[in-house]
């Protein structure tokens, strides 16, 4: 299913979870907006991600730090990162979440990287099996890919986010509130009749 596009109806689920997914959206405000969408009122959005980090006026990004996200971009086709601080403004946009947070967990997930080259190394069958120079062409690039993207995770060019927020309850209108108003009205001439009677 399109996860732009979701067949979902609105307020579907209690808990959407996202799993480092966004990367890979080439509409990053419509990838939140949908998951906002099929959100329960009072739901929870949780949103696991790579994210670059936030290029200020302060601290804008090199022509270095553009160069080495490229090279992932064209690795592993994303077409590109944001910020855990702009998935926060995306959130916040849809005007519909609340308790909107995030955390960086980088330092949790940053061995991962290099770990994932130790398997490939420590149990290489599957490829040793397969004298394809394609696949061992594949695998290397691979490699490099998950060193280089060890590197811009371990110097701080890229975070790994935990954003999070609740969807806002629905307020009470149209029917259910003139139904909730019209019975305030009884109750209130009920107990003037009554007090009228008692007198």
């Amino acid at each position: 299913m399109d996860a732009l596009a979701m067949e979902f109806a609105d307020d579907t689920f209690d808990l959407v979870w996202a799993c480092e997914s966004g990367e890979h959206m080439p509409d990053k405000k419509k990838y939140v907006e949908e998951m906002t969408r099929v959100l329960a009122p009072g739901g929870n959005m949780v949103i696991a991600c790579w994210c670059q980090r936030e290029e200020t006026a302060e601290r804008p990004l090199t022509d270095d730090d553009k160069a080495r996200l490229q090279f992932l971009y064209d690795e592993w086709a994303h077409p590109f990162f944001i910020s855990i601080q702009e998935f926060c403004r995306l959130m916040e946009g849809t005007g519909k979440m609340e308790a909107v947070g995030a955390e960086d967990w980088t330092p949790q997930t940053l061995p991962s990287w290099r770990h994932s080259n130790l398997v490939g190394v420590l149990d290489p069958w599957f490829v040793m099996f397969k004298w394809n120079p394609k696949l061992w062409y594949k695998v290397t690039r691979e490699i490099v890919t998950l060193e280089r993207m060890h590197r811009a995770f371990d110097m701080g060019l890229m975070e790994y986010g935990l954003m999070r927020g609740v969807k806002a309850a629905k307020p009470a209108g149209g029917a259910a509130a003139a139904a909730a108003a019209g019975g305030e009205r009884r109750q209130q001439q009920e107990q003037q009749q009554a007090a009228g009677a008692a007198v």
